[in-house]
């Protein structure tokens, strides 16, 4: 996956990193009956719906002096696009995360084995 991640100060707005996103494999689990995925590195489920032909997370937070919205898209029957679109929010930082690349399907075991 292909992007860029850039953290600025607030409210100031300089630019504390702004750097390219590279990220060769992100792992996913899909459970389309309880609507839910899984990364490899995170055990925490996240609530997905499907439209047309993609998954899409939609995940929003709002806890006190800290506001995320992380949001991906994938293909329901891979391969296809898959893109990015996160945000974080402090009281003193704000950092955007966007990329795209593409998604393919692996064997249950590989996502097994990685998730260790």
């Amino acid at each position: 996956m292909n992007g860029t991640n850039k953290k600025t100060a607030l409210p100031s707005g300089k630019v504390i990193y702004e750097e390219p996103l590279s990220v060769n494999t992100l792992l996913f689990k899909v459970d389309l009956t309880s609507m839910k995925l899984r990364s490899n590195t995170n055990a925490e489920w996240s609530d997905i719906r499907i439209e047309g032909n993609q998954i899409i997370q939609d995940n929003k937070f709002n806890e006190t002096g800290f506001r995320a919205q992380v949001r991906g898209v994938m293909p329901l029957n891979p391969p296809g696009p898959a893109t990015v679109h996160n945000w974080y929010k402090s009281k003193t930082e704000y950092q955007v995360i966007k990329g795209e690349g593409v998604c393919t399907e692996i064997d249950s075991s590989a996502f097994d084995e990685a998730s260790k």
